[in-house]
């Protein structure tokens, strides 16, 4: 019998330096094929292999395979040791010093040393980099020793250490950037310090990855070869699994139960994922914030989840979901659904009889489904939400540059509940198209940036959440299930609760 499996979301996030070294999730197992080829099946590709000069930040789910980051994660999203083998604060918070491992290198032969990190820092701050406001706290970067990365800051940055397991942590051989020339040929060519080198590329398509020999830990690289499919369709994913072409596939909500019924297994665990209406503030009706709480009280996001979900996830209140650390249960019912009060506010907001816009979509199955469902429960209080499908990679470029009155999307999960937040609310984020300023929002994230306290701090994010939410923002509408459907001969998988790191996972060697 299948054996499906739905993890907890487990310990809270910590930000303080953990011990240890190497990578979560490696595999043991003496039985494993080192020279295997692990094929894996995801629902979208890299847009750039750019790591700073992306304009869609799930890349970093790719990029992850050829970019080494300064910090890792642990399935958790607590911070351990990656490029950077120890970290510490000074004590006014003001300072964060990074020990890099020695003997680093790139891809390329170069030395990843501190002058290579304090490049692509500055690199990764640059005013067209998609990270430049996630490293807003860094005034200064300092190279006492090879080994040493000292980071003078503005105020107390807890944040930052997990904000450098995400893409301003990747580090690009800096012979692979800097002139025109370059940076254009790093969009496809990447050049890391990874686990694994780009063979082939077909964008939006296929990914061919062969192990880098030169890997700083050689015990997580435990297949030859990985090879990545783009299949956007659930039941075509679990159909390759169950005849053999796949190892390894992504599961979905869309895929837990077709995947079940072939007798597969599925790990997967409530993630930061979450699917979102987000609006443009400068567009349509959305400029007037009772016109946007209206739209949150005409949602039931249950609904959403037990039938665009199948039942494979959880209403959303906020962008973070029970049992994480910054979740806030004040907010759990502040837009409860409730279709009579949702015309109300309308109508006093101006608008008795409604009105339309326009709603880019990605063309996921799930995301297409949910879509669907709004769009009805919005037509139930005299709103048209007028659909147009996007690719993952059209998405975001699209509607950062205020082309859409809104989107409904995923918002991947961030290190750091903080990064999610700078990212869409910023006033000057690449990412936020309103770039307005919401009052208390700063403030609010500042204060939980100077806390080094982990129960306070999440309570303090609770604090910027409720800004978000009152100020309905965006509508959070559901967390998803995710994971992977795996085969008997894959070892070393287990589910993250942001990001996976894939270290350690291959294939056991063939009967």
């Amino acid at each position: 019998m299948a054996r499906r499996t739905r993890l907890a979301l487990g310990a809270a996030l910590a930000v303080a330096l953990l011990a240890g070294c190497g990578s979560a999730g490696t595999a043991t197992s003496d039985a494993v094929d080192p020279q295997a080829t692990l094929r894996y099946a995801t629902t979208y590709g890299a847009s750039s292999f750019d790591p700073h000069k992306t304009r869609v930040a799930q890349d970093n789910i790719m990029l992850t395979q050829v970019y080494d980051r300064l910090v890792h994660r642990d399935p958790d999203a607590n911070p351990i040791p990656g490029l950077a083998e120890s970290w510490e604060f000074s004590d006014d918070g003001r300072t964060l010093t990074f020990h890099l491992r020695e003997g680093l290198q790139f891809q390329d032969g170069t030395p990843l040393d501190a002058q290579a990190v304090k490049a692509n820092l500055e690199r990764a701050q640059e005013p067209d980099s998609i990270t430049t406001t996630m490293l807003a706290p860094v005034e200064a970067i300092e190279t006492p020793d090879p080994t040493t990365v000292v980071l003078r800051l503005t105020g107390p940055g807890t944040q930052l250490v997990l904000t450098l397991s995400d893409l301003p942590g990747m580090m690009v051989s800096p012979n692979a950037f800097g002139t025109p020339e370059k940076d254009a040929a790093l969009v496809l060519r990447p050049v890391g310090a990874g686990r694994y080198i780009v063979a082939d590329a077909q964008p939006g398509a296929s990914y061919d990855f062969v192990a880098w020999d030169g890997y700083w830990d050689p015990e997580s690289v435990t297949a030859g070869r990985f090879e990545w499919e783009v299949v956007t369709d659930p039941q075509t994913r679990i159909n390759a699994m169950a005849s053999g072409e796949l190892d390894i596939a992504m599961a979905t909500p869309l895929s837990i139960d077709p995947a079940a019924a072939q007798g597969l297994d599925s790990q997967v665990q409530t993630s930061l994922n979450h699917y979102v209406l987000h609006f443009n503030r400068t567009r349509s009706e959305f400029g007037n914030v009772d016109v946007r709480r209206a739209l949150s009280t005409a949602i039931d996001r249950q609904a959403l989840v037990d039938s665009a979900l199948e039942g494979h996830g959880e209403a959303a209140s906020q962008n973070f979901p029970q049992g994480y650390f910054a979740y806030n249960p004040e907010l759990a019912d502040r837009y409860a659904y409730e279709e009579r009060a949702a015309r109300e506010t309308l109508a006093a907001a101006g608008l008795p009889d409604g009105f339309t816009f326009t709603a880019g979509v990605m063309n996921l199955p799930e995301n297409e489904r949910i879509a669907q469902i709004v769009q009805q429960q919005l037509d139930a209080i005299g709103v048209t939400m007028q659909i147009r499908l996007l690719s993952p990679a059209e998405m975001s470029p699209v509607f950062n540059r205020g082309e859409l009155d809104a989107v409904l999307t995923t918002f991947s999960g961030r290190a750091d509940p903080s990064l999610l937040l700078a990212t869409y609310f910023a006033p000057d984020s690449p990412q936020n198209p309103s770039h307005d300023v919401t009052p208390g929002f700063a403030e609010a994230l500042a204060a939980a940036n100077a806390e080094p306290d982990q129960q306070t701090r999440g309570r303090l994010i609770g604090d910027v959440s409720a800004t978000v939410v009152d100020q309905a923002l965006m509508i959070p509408l559901a967390f998803a299930d995710l994971g992977a459907t795996l085969t008997d001969r894959v070892v070393g998988y287990q589910p993250y609760r942001a990001l996976d790191e894939w270290g350690g996972i291959g294939l056991t060697a063939a009967e």
